[in-house]
């Protein structure tokens, strides 16, 4: 693969993998401990308020296609540079680790919250706050870890 389609391809990554952290992180810091409040009211705001603003589409499409791309990126690489290849490794390990938990988030915690019957996930809803707030920290913490791989390896002089 050249150099110069190799460097744009490691920098799409790098700007998907900056988007995800930054949203997640958002989501953490700003969202996240603003749902421990599980009266209805409030659960009813949070329904109303993604019904609204949904931020699916600006996350979902570039996210997964950075993830690919990196992954791509790290088996095109050859053995002979390992650095490279090493921090690519580690950082697509480390992504798809904070994946895992965001698609357990999205599926069991977000959708039924945002977009499920309020009524009949009440009694779970506190329960499953919770685990949000520390499934965030898991994926915060696995992404951010991620995102400095992607950053080292684009940073690497001997591309």
């Amino acid at each position: 693969m050249k150099t110069k389609f190799f460097n744009n391809l490691l920098l799409f990554s790098l700007f998907g993998i900056a988007l995800y952290f930054f949203g997640i992180l958002y989501e953490g810091v700003v969202y996240g401990p603003k749902l421990l409040d599980t009266t209805m009211e409030r659960m009813l705001f949070w329904k109303n308020f993604t019904s609204v603003i949904n931020p699916m589409i600006y996350y979902v499409p570039w996210v997964y296609l950075a993830t690919i791309v990196l992954i791509v990126l790290y088996f095109k690489t050859p053995r002979e540079k390992a650095q490279l290849k090493n921090r690519l490794k580690w950082a697509g390990i480390f992504q798809i680790i904070s994946l895992v938990f965001t698609i357990y988030i999205l599926s069991q915690i977000n959708f039924k919250m945002s977009f499920g019957n309020l009524d009949k996930y009440a009694d779970a809803i506190p329960s499953k706050v919770i685990l949000f707030n520390i499934f965030s920290i898991l994926r915060m913490v696995f992404g951010a870890i991620s995102l400095t791989y992607t950053f080292r390896a684009y940073s690497t002089k001997h591309l």
